[in-house]
């Protein structure tokens, strides 16, 4: 697919109409963090802004639509996502990203997808978004200093860490983790052993 700046320029007048400020403004600075790191691990830049600008399209959306867009995807909605709907909106983005803006590209759609869970099997593009979308500047809960020791490490090994710290962070605030996310932890640790 061809990433044009008209493109770009129509997904960002999207956003700016339909994201919260304090959203769209995270959306921004999770596509320019995820460009970043696409530099530094030579992928793919405006794939890397597109799937940070699209990550968070469906975040605003009510548990009702939700649900109706998820259902298009024909993977039904499981007992955990039923109990934490919020979990759907990376899917619901995929959905919309190829309704509303034509995305078929597949490492776009699997990180818009898999941008809060994760996934086993995951893609380096999926892994920088989850990362981004983790570390962007006004996430207040991150220092320079956890960036700075991030960087310098190879993908897998940074997206191991930054796993890790969604876990801690879920858990002090007394928020279940996803199974696929403890999944592609285990996972990760599996292949470590190795």
């Amino acid at each position: 697919m061809d990433i044009t700046d008209n493109l770009i320029k129509e997904i960002d007048i999207y956003l700016k109409r339909n994201l919260l400020k304090k959203r769209y403004k995270h959306t921004i600075s999770t596509a320019l963090t995820a460009k970043k790191l696409c530099k530094v691990f030579d992928i793919d830049r405006k794939k890397g802004y597109v799937a940070g600008l699209l990550h968070d399209i469906a975040r605003d959306f009510d548990i009702d639509n939700l649900l109706k867009t998820v259902l298009k995807d024909g993977k039904g909605i499981n007992s955990e996502e039923k109990e934490e709907p919020e979990l759907l909106h990376g899917r619901a983005g995929a959905i919309i990203a190829q309704e509303l803006f034509d995305i078929d590209d597949r490492e776009i759609i699997e990180a818009i997808q898999f941008h809060t869970t994760g996934s086993i099997g995951m893609g380096d593009l999926a892994k920088i978004i989850f990362i981004a979308d983790y570390i962007e500047p006004h996430r207040k809960y991150i220092t320079k200093e956890y960036v700075k020791n991030l960087f310098g490490r190879p993908l897998n090994e940074m997206f191991e860490v930054v796993l890790k710290s969604v876990i801690d962070y879920l858990a002090k605030k007394e928020k279940k983790v996803s199974e696929k996310t403890l999944q592609l932890l285990e996972e990760f640790e599996n292949e470590r052993k190795k």
